[in-house]
């Protein structure tokens, strides 16, 4: 199996970052590009729903809550609409200096090479528009 990490340091708060990933209008702002139009779904509860969707494009997540520890990590079992096989998604927050906040996702479980290369570029451009919303730096590393 085939894993991937990706990392942005965000100019916000651990607490507004947690706002744009577990309620739904916020998600729906900035977790796809807007030409996409995006819609999302959350049930910030373990075995709630979290969903983005984009009509236009045809494509959409269907996750499942795994846990939630609030504002810090939420795990999520990730299914693209349509497929059986489902990966696992966690996203931690960590808060950085200056107010910043450090966001580490690791996504696991992909069978090949091919489908996690997708996702690093997938989750990168999802990470630079969480930079663009606030300001920060894609990509930042832990040292």
């Amino acid at each position: 199996m085939h894993e991937l990490t990706e990392e942005a340091l965000v100019a916000a708060s651990a607490d507004e970052v947690w706002r744009d990933l577990t309620r739904s209008g916020a998600l729906a702002e900035w977790f796809w590009p807007p030409r996409m139009q995006p819609t999302a779904l959350v049930e910030l509860r373990e075995l709630g729903r979290w969903q983005v969707r984009s009509e236009p494009a045809g494509i959409a997540v269907e996750a499942v809550v795994l846990a939630v520890d609030a504002p810090r990590t939420l795990r999520l079992e990730w299914r693209w609409e349509g497929e059986d096989a489902a990966t696992d998604v966690g996203i931690t927050l960590e808060p950085a200096a200056d107010s910043a906040t450090r966001v580490i996702v690791r996504h696991s479980g992909f069978a090949t090479a091919a489908e996690r290369q997708n996702h690093v570029e997938g989750w990168a451009d999802c990470l630079q528009r969480l930079v663009d919303r606030y300001g920060g730096a894609p990509g930042e590393r832990l040292p």
